[in-house]
């Protein structure tokens, strides 16, 4: 198991200027963090819309992740202002492959290329700092903006479960991307 402290003590600044990430604490778990969680326009596309948040339960999930070693939960920051989330995680070591999951809560930054941005970042950050070969991320089939984000980042379709989920009264696909880290020794579709 590696350590990942020396990750989560710093602050990184994306190329825009404008956007930086953080992994999270307690600390940064304000009303409007928790209202991005009860609003369902904001986690439709997520489990998360069948669950009530309060500031406790999502602070206590905060902090878990701040003492995982196996989980790094950035904030994303627009201008100071933490706008949503990108979750790396969990890592598995011996694999070297992690899943991202990620939404931005306020919905006044939806559509501006952020979230593009933002996964670049991580998925570079897993491969060179984590030293990660794999990284995968799920998607509703309805879900089209997550889906177009992860093609616009290289992502390629892995697998579909068929009528995994149950969305909205009827039952929908989830589709499994991947980006694997090019190398000399990787399959052709890696490279």
């Amino acid at each position: 198991m590696s350590d990942l402290s020396y990750l989560k003590d710093r602050v990184f600044l994306l190329p825009n200027k404008l956007l930086t990430l953080k992994v999270l604490t307690p600390k940064d778990v304000s009303d409007e963090y928790v209202s991005w969680l009860n609003d369902y326009e904001v986690v439709r596309f997520t489990d998360q819309k069948s669950v009530e948040h309060n500031k406790e339960g999502v602070a206590d999930f905060v902090n878990d992740k701040l003492n995982s070693n196996v989980d790094l939960l950035f904030g994303i920051f627009f201008d100071t202002r933490h706008i949503g989330n990108i979750k790396l995680g969990p890592i598995d070591y011996i694999h070297k492959v992690s899943d991202i999951s990620f939404f931005i809560g306020d919905k006044k930054m939806w559509g501006k290329g952020l979230m593009t941005q933002v996964i670049g970042f991580v998925v570079g950050l897993a491969f060179n700092d984590v030293g990660l070969d794999k990284v995968t991320a799920g998607a509703y089939v309805n879900n089209i903006g997550s889906i177009k984000t992860l093609k616009r980042n290289g992502f390629v379709v892995e697998g579909r479960r068929i009528k995994k989920c149950f969305f909205e009264g009827e039952r929908i696909d989830v589709v499994f991307f991947r980006k694997v880290r090019k190398c000399s020794t990787c399959s052709e579709d890696a490279k």
